[in-house]
């Protein structure tokens, strides 16, 4: 035959015997033997076989990681596996993970190899007789097997009874399984998934459109589509899951960008409109004030006059919230613009007991407007010091947080109180226009709204978080760099 044969066998009893056997078969096969895996494996480094023999009874690694040894040295060489177990189901498990034959491993046996070694040869050469053609399809289909593992995607596929029949490895790392193990089993049994009835799966295999729907799993959300597939006249269904928990949050952003941009052309015009009567109605109040004696209908004026100074003071706070210039930039310390706004406050906040931690990074310099910037600091801090109040929160305390992130180029800012905290069902709204949780009179529900155009306009970010313990924790990061590079990202 001529045939170039590698036997992983560790007994030299076996080694004599095997060697007879081939011998009185008549064959002219050239037999090297390995007695260890390793040394095997380190054999078919150097030189290529016909096929292996390995003793799976004796080395006990199984055919699924023989195989993938020998993938890893390139190597396409057919395995015969001898194993003490030849049963169907040992044999099936044996061909299915890629070996081309399983024999028994009792010497008693060894007298069948050869014709074995020579029916297994034929056929794997027969195999590699494919046409150009053939072998591209099968390079083909491999190549789009690599690709389905390769997606991030969960892909599986399931049959009418909703057993799965392909999955690519992504969905199966992500139940902690191989893929091969979870073929055959229910959907419902190896993931958590609402999958849809069986009817609403027949409909789609018959109309033969695809169709899409969300679920939220745990704390994501997924997209998923479901296509179906006809195979061999089997019904399936593939299942795609798209993670769009990123995709929803920044289309949430960006729909509350575009909000709020609609809003301040439109607050614009408005305000101004506002804006001149109002100092007409105050101007107008003042002086019949100084022609009035009468400290009744006095009061009442006074009542006008405060009313009228409130609408101005929301028109101004429009006018702020929708401006369009640009801000005036300069070299600013944010240690030095926080602790001017907490001077701004100092007397309510020593009267309410309140105290003030200030934990700061000496490296806070950064190109701002610092009066906008004192605005926001000074708006945060109206709203740690309101919520303080209203709660009255035992030992309350605002801490003010600055530190230099050098990785990232950016100044981080962190407002945090010991409050009542933001509830859940509020939070999607508080950067909203006119939102606000004060009562009547006390609150316009611009001052979050205001701060983010603020921080937006200089190229930062603000969000808020329930800080550890209680209370809000509002995070402010704004860029740092020279001058130009600040302008630029504006």
């Amino acid at each position: 035959m001529g045939y170039k044969i590698l036997l992983a066998e560790g007994s030299q009893a076996n080694r004599e015997r095997l060697t007879s056997a081939f011998e009185r078969a008549g064959t002219s096969a050239h037999l090297e033997f390995a007695a260890s895996p390793e040394a095997a494996f380190e054999i078919m480094k150097r030189e290529t076989f016909d096929v292996l023999f390995f003793n799976q009874a004796e080395f006990g690694l199984d055919t699924f990681e023989v195989m993938n040894r020998i993938q890893s040295l390139q190597r396409e060489t057919p395995v015969i596996m001898m194993s003490t177990r030849t049963n169907s189901d040992a044999v099936l498990h044996a061909l299915r993970d890629g070996a081309a034959d399983c024999v028994s491993a009792n010497p008693d046996a060894f007298v069948n190899y050869p014709i074995i070694a020579g029916r297994v040869i034929t056929r794997f050469e027969a195999v590699h007789e494919y046409t150009e053609r053939e072998r591209a399809i099968l390079r083909s289909q491999k190549q789009w097997m690599s690709l389905m593992d390769a997606i991030t995607d969960y892909i599986f596929v399931l049959d009418d009874k909703q057993a799965l029949v392909k999955v690519n490895r992504t969905f199966a790392s992500a139940i902690g399984r191989h893929p091969r193990e979870l073929v055959g089993k229910r959907i419902e049994d190896v993931f958590e998934l609402e999958i849809p009835s069986r009817e609403v799966l027949r409909s789609i295999l018959d109309e033969g459109t695809p169709r899409i729907y969300e679920k939220k799993i745990g704390e994501e959300i997924f997209q998923i589509s479901i296509f179906p597939l006809q195979e061999e006249n089997h019904p399936l269904t593939i299942h795609v899951m798209k993670n769009i928990t990123e995709v929803r949050r920044l289309k949430d952003q960006l729909y509350y960008a575009d909000k709020l941009a609609s809003i301040g052309l439109l607050v614009s015009g408005v305000a101004h409109e506002i804006n001149n009567p109002l100092t007409g109605t105050i101007a107008y109040t003042e002086l019949l004030a100084m022609r009035i004696t009468d400290e009744g209908i006095l009061a009442e004026l006074k009542k006008i006059l405060d009313s009228a100074e409130r609408c101005k003071k929301i028109v101004n706070n429009l006018l702020t919230f929708s401006r369009q210039r640009m801000p005036s930039k300069s070299l600013e310390s944010i240690n030095d613009i926080i602790d001017r706004a907490i001077d701004l406050r100092n007397y309510w906040l020593k009267s309410n007991n309140i105290e003030i931690v200030r934990d700061y990074d000496p490296a806070s310099t950064v190109f701002v407007d610092a009066q906008q910037i004192q605005q926001v600091m000074l708006n945060l801090l109206l709203n740690a010091e309101q919520a303080l109040v209203d709660t009255g929160r035992a030992n309350p305390r605002i801490r003010f947080v600055t530190r230099s992130d050098k990785t990232n180029r950016r100044l981080v800012i962190e407002v945090i109180d010991n409050g009542p905290g933001i509830p859940s069902g509020v939070a999607s709204k508080i950067f909203d226009p006119f939102y606000t949780t004060k009562s009547v009179g006390i609150g316009t529900g611009l001052g979050l709204s205001i701060s983010h155009g603020i921080i937006a306009e200089h190229g930062g970010t603000i969000r808020f978080e329930n800080a550890e313990g209680g209370g809000a924790a509002f995070i402010i990061e704004l860029p740092t760099g020279t001058v130009e590079h600040t302008e630029a990202s504006d």
